[in-house]
């Protein structure tokens, strides 16, 4: 028996070589407790990427615990097991090219991961207000955030986010989020 893929990309695979692949890659990483990065097709022309830790696996797509959202893997391009445990961190937006007015967020995604959603409206959630109006850019600031810790616990990040959206709002930034 072949030791399954810890990371597949999809090219010219049928649907069910496919469905074959990514069953193999997600039982293999439920069976050893660890999350999935999958990219996932949003619409015609957007790919998010989505990390599941917490999932079903079936025939023909995954199913994510916390709110029972099914992936279906005709619509899944790249998956990869993620190694290690899952972090929360602090990341900031700079909005409609105005370095003085950003986004504060917490998320266990990578920056790139976040900002990448919320561009595409995956991530638009009552918190995100300013991604909700039209024609809304942004691009990350590292330099506001890659200084800051990670955290074992979202609860945790949630409480350096408050403080860093405070000490940006102080420092004359005007902030959306930041809760």
């Amino acid at each position: 028996m072949s030791k399954a893929p810890t990371e597949i990309l999809r090219l010219a695979e049928t649907d069910s070589q496919w469905h074959a692949q990514m069953r193999a890659l997600a039982t293999s990483a439920q069976k050893s407790r660890k999350g999935i990065l999958i990219d996932y097709v949003f619409e015609a022309d957007h790919i998010v990427p989505q990390r599941l830790y917490r999932y079903d696996v079936f025939d023909d797509y995954l199913s994510r615990h916390r709110d029972d959202f099914e992936f279906g893997y005709d619509l899944i391009t790249a998956a990869r097991i993620i190694d290690g445990r899952r972090t929360f961190g602090v990341y900031v937006i700079e909005l409609n090219g105005n370095s003085n007015y950003v986004y504060v967020g917490q998320t266990w995604y990578t920056p790139e991961e976040r900002m990448q959603q919320h561009l595409t409206g995956v991530a638009v959630f009552h918190a995100a207000k300013p991604f909700k109006r039209r024609g809304t850019t942004g691009r990350l600031r590292p330099d506001l955030y890659q200084h800051l810790p990670r955290f074992k616990t979202q609860a945790e990040a949630e409480v350096l986010e408050s403080r860093w959206a405070m000490e940006l709002r102080k420092a004359g930034y005007r902030v959306e989020g930041g809760h």
